[in-house]
């Protein structure tokens, strides 16, 4: 599974007040499945984390880079959409989507009016 920027902004919130929530409460569901993070994800988190937070949050989860292959199939994806993503929303979905995983996010915007996304939410 991929888990979206949103979940990593949620677990640090939590981890931060030193009280456990929904984010913790599914990392612990899912502990033994293989976890994987979009490039993107990590730039993302890391504009309001140190390096060596960002280090630290992104610990056991496999980062998944773009390359050109997912490059083209994000293109694609947009042109099929009758409505236009934001850019980085649209490489962690087209990540998602290339790779076959699921995606991990609370995140309300576009994310469920993306067929055949899997979502999972927590």
């Amino acid at each position: 599974m991929l888990f979206d920027t949103t979940f990593f902004i949620d677990l640090e919130r939590e981890l931060h007040a030193g009280v456990p929530g929904a984010a913790a409460a599914f990392l612990r569901t899912v502990r033994h499945m293989p976890k994987a993070v979009s490039v993107v994800t990590i730039g993302e988190f890391a504009v309001g984390a140190s390096e060596a937070d960002t280090h630290r949050m992104f610990r056991g989860y496999r980062p998944v880079a773009i390359g050109h292959e997912t490059a083209i199939f994000a293109g694609r994806l947009q042109a099929a959409l009758p409505f236009r993503m934001g850019e980085n929303d649209l490489w962690i979905a087209a990540t998602a989507l290339r790779f076959g995983l699921p995606l991990v996010s609370n995140d309300t915007g576009t994310f469920p009016h993306i067929p055949k996304l899997k979502l999972y939410r927590y």
